[in-house]
């Protein structure tokens, strides 16, 4: 690491820095996020350089001053963002500051991967199999996703969509309504896995989760339908099992039919030819279970039952078999999987007020930790 950072020095053992030293004349540049992008990755950097963290401040996690080819400067992660900090009395100039910061930012770059590909994936790959990890909580954003299209569906059965029925380049559409709920039909489910899956792996610690005795990689690779079954009871409950049923026949009809070029595992697509005949559906009478058979392959009754199985199986899980976690993932909170976090909320399930203490807690917590209120 030296090597690479070879212009970057210790500062004197006296300097105080430049994020909340007072009356200190300097140039305070943001680093460029597309570039460097984890503050944390810096750190290491900097503590591998056995340069000293000057510690931490009001919306100050971190700072380390250093020389750069001899002028002093400094590095801080501060509640914006990382900024470096030039010592203006050594280089007045603004742009010989930026100058400076390009030429720390290439070192840095360097650095940085270096660090990842001969240190941190293989020690990332260690942590993340014992469940020292942290997944982003994106329900919220994915459950918009499948509500926009739920919605754009309604209006659109309801004769209220955008599509319109004149062409750019003249003629009509026919059935514009209902062409256009069935867009949206498809889109919704799509978006509706999408979220399912998601949901899925932020319940894994409140639902008995050890990685010890499961891959976390490997469930997250895996099928929306083996996540169901090793996260809810699909052989012993019989709610489990129908709502199961009712997904695997919407994946099957609609999210892997449309999610793979139009093709099912069933054959409703294929043609096969016959002579004084003609072409003939491969799954014979049984396509007209299939969504080929129509002139459109979706209408109002259609999307009003998907929409109904959907509904379910949220009620489902929000009400009747993971209320309490489904209230950390409706939170938008991160989830981990370390095990002091599975004990502590497998003591918190124990009861809607104890839960409701947990939360409010680790809630205080990310935000301290978002504002940097040391």
């Amino acid at each position: 690491m030296a090597t690479i950072m070879y212009k970057v020095k210790p500062a004197d053992p006296d300097d105080p820095g430049f994020a909340v030293a007072f009356g200190r004349t300097r140039h305070r540049l943001p680093m460029d996020f597309d570039r460097i992008p984890v503050p944390g990755i810096v750190h290491i950097i900097l503590k591998l350089l056995n340069l000293q963290d000057l510690g931490i401040a009001e919306k100050l996690a971190w700072e380390y001053a250093f020389k750069f080819d001899g002028v002093n400067c400094s590095l801080a992660h501060q509640k914006f963002g990382l900024r470096l900090y030039v010592d203006s009395s050594q280089m007045p100039s603004v742009e010989d500051a930026e100058n400076l910061r390009e030429s720390l930012t290439k070192f840095l770059e360097s650095a940085q991967r270096s660090l990842e590909r001969r240190q941190l994936r293989q020690f990332a790959d260690e942590q993340i199999r014992q469940g020292r990890m942290t997944i982003r909580n994106q329900y919220r954003q994915l459950r918009d996703v499948y509500e926009y299209f739920q919605e754009g569906a309604s209006l659109a059965f309801a004769g209220q969509g955008r599509m319109l029925s004149e062409l750019p380049n003249g003629g009509r559409r026919f059935g514009v309504d209902t062409t256009e709920g069935f867009y949206n039909t498809v889109a919704m489910v799509s978006a509706y896995f999408s979220m399912l899956e998601h949901t899925l792996v932020l319940l894994l610690p409140f639902r008995g989760f050890d990685p010890s005795e499961a891959a976390l990689k490997d469930f997250i690779g895996s099928r929306w339908g083996n996540k169901f079954r090793q996260v809810f009871a699909v052989d012993t409950d019989s709610s489990a099992k129908k709502h199961f049923d009712a997904l695997y026949r919407i994946a099957e009809e609609y999210r892997n039919t449309y999610g793979h070029g139009g093709f099912d595992r069933h054959g409703s697509s294929f043609l096969f030819h016959m002579q004084h005949v003609g072409a003939l559906p491969a799954v014979l009478s049984d396509i007209r279970e299939k969504p080929y058979f129509s002139f459109m392959p979706l209408d109002l009754d259609d999307f009003s039952q998907v929409k109904d199985a959907l509904d379910a199986v949220d009620e489902w899980i929000t009400t009747d078999v993971a209320p309490l976690a489904m209230r950390w993932v409706q939170s938008g909170m991160d989830v981990y999987y370390d095990e002091g976090f599975r004990a502590v909320a497998e003591s918190a399930l124990e009861s809607s007020e104890t839960f409701d203490s947990f939360m409010s807690y680790s809630s205080s917590i990310v935000d301290q930790d978002a504002n940097m209120d040391w």
